[in-house]
């Protein structure tokens, strides 16, 4: 049992609580104020606070602020209900739009609105008279009009309806029901085609194929020319291994661009990925892949989702690169481009990868190539053309003109050869002499290249000084 002595060493305010929970528990209040030291008028009163309390306690309350944080203030919402009676057109956004910087949003206007009672009057004037609609009979007339004689017009057959049946239509109308009838035909005798399927795929190591792609949406302002993107990117990591700017890329753009990246990867890939395009076809890149044991493939034509990695990284780069700028000129852009290429390399994370970046499944890849194999690539540019026999003078005919090889060579024969620094005139496995502007020379005789240029009047080769001599 609880003494007054122990009820004396309690605080004022657990002496008042337990006083009051033993009245409730049906003590008698004369033992409870002996015993908690408390006045009889004082326990009834704190007895009254209890169950005052109590009641609140169990009272459900609305949850939330009593007044939200953003409500309008009076001076906001008198200046937005006088716009709205001053004028009744005016929509939420046009209202919004004339209260300044501090303006509520539309739907807190429409609000105001609802609660002043004021009323979105309508631009448009009210209709002066109700619709006209056709009953089933006068529409059956009309679909039977239009069964029997589906070669006349809209005109042709609302007079005929107006003359015979007395049933006024516009032209307007007739011509809505013709077009939903050729549409009814149509979906009845056409069949769906299916939706395509797509078959994904990747590779399973870096480097093993290489997709090569220009972007051809670079127009540059202060050459008033378009630039083109040439990039490589590996199909496993989805990371750039080569990217630059070009003014005219061509075959062997896109050799040189292949030699650069296997040297700077130290790599030799295993297949790489083009479309139809004129610097990714022709006999040089074709001897080049082959003589260097790379698998050349081409897209199909007008497939480009074969290409689609590639297609889609273009994309991003006009979005994240190229559109960051005013005006595109070719310095700048080819200072900044290696910084773009290091950020989405390092930095950027692929989707595919699952937020990482390409440079994490890069750097899986171990070198393997010997040093010697990546100097002596450009060696491997290179085919056979055809045999000439040399002129007394030491020439040929090419591209309907003399080609001058040298007088010391006449009366023999040469093999050409055309390489990544132009066409080669060689004797038992050595270069003789060179044209250097072969590649373009023939495409002016073609007629691919500026119909401005004109070829000319004789070629004269160069004679070969092998590296390392004077």
């Amino acid at each position: 049992m609880i003494t007054p002595e122990f009820t004396s060493a309690l605080p004022q305010q657990e002496r008042r609580v337990q006083a009051v929970l033993a009245v409730l528990r049906g003590e008698a209040v004369a033992d409870v104020c002996v015993r908690y030291q408390i006045g009889r008028s004082d326990l009834y009163k704190y007895r009254h606070r209890a169950l005052i309390a109590l009641r609140h306690a169990m009272t459900d309350h609305r949850r939330g602020p009593r007044q939200p944080a953003n409500r309008l203030t009076a001076l906001q919402e008198a200046q937005v209900v006088t716009l709205c009676q001053q004028h009744p057109t005016w929509s939420a956004p046009a209202i919004q739009l004339h209260c300044g910087a501090d303006a509520p949003s539309s739907r807190t206007i429409q609000r105001v609105r609802a609660r002043h009672g004021l009323v979105h009057a309508s631009k448009r004037p009210p209709a002066l008279s109700t619709e006209h609609r056709l009953t089933p009979e006068e529409r059956q007339r009309v679909q039977e009009m239009l069964d029997a004689k589906p070669y006349l017009g809209p005109e042709r057959i609302a007079w005929d309806l107006r003359n015979a049946d007395g049933i006024r239509l516009s032209p307007s109308t007739i011509k809505y029901y013709q077009q939903r009838r050729r549409a009814a035909v149509a979906a009845q005798t056409r069949t769906r085609r299916p939706r395509p399927v797509w078959r994904r795929y990747e590779r399973q190591h870096p480097h093993q194929l290489w997709h090569g792609d220009c972007l051809e949406k670079v127009t540059l302002t202060d050459l008033d020319q378009t630039a083109y993107q040439f990039t490589l990117l590996d199909d496993y990591s989805r990371g750039y291994v080569f990217c630059d700017l070009f003014l005219h890329p061509d075959l062997r753009t896109t050799i040189r661009a292949l030699i650069a990246a296997m040297r700077q990867w130290q790599v030799i890939p295993t297949a790489v990925l083009f479309d139809n395009g004129a610097p990714f076809k022709g006999k040089l890149l074709t001897a080049f892949c082959a003589q260097v044991g790379i698998r050349l493939i081409h897209i199909s034509v007008g497939h480009p989702q074969t290409n689609g990695k590639l297609e889609r990284a273009l994309r991003d780069d006009m979005r994240e690169f190229y559109r960051q700028y005013e005006t595109w000129e070719l310095e700048r852009l080819r200072r900044d481009l290696p910084g773009y290429v290091h950020y989405r390399n390092h930095v950027r994370g692929q989707q595919a990868l699952h937020g990482q970046a390409a440079i994490t499944r890069l750097r899986e890849y171990t070198p393997t190539v010997l040093p010697g194999v990546l100097e002596s690539l450009e060696n491997c540019a290179c085919y056979e053309i055809g045999r000439k026999r040399l002129s007394s003078t030491g020439c040929f005919r090419l591209f309907g003109r003399d080609a001058h090889v040298g007088a010391m060579w006449a009366d023999s024969d040469v093999t050409l050869y055309e390489s990544l620094d132009g066409l080669e005139a060689r004797r038992d496995g050595q270069c003789l002499a060179i044209l250097r502007d072969y590649r373009t020379f023939k495409q002016i005789a073609c007629g691919t290249w500026d119909r401005h240029n004109v070829l000319p009047e004789a070629f004269y080769f160069e004679p070969h000084v092998p590296p390392g001599r004077p």
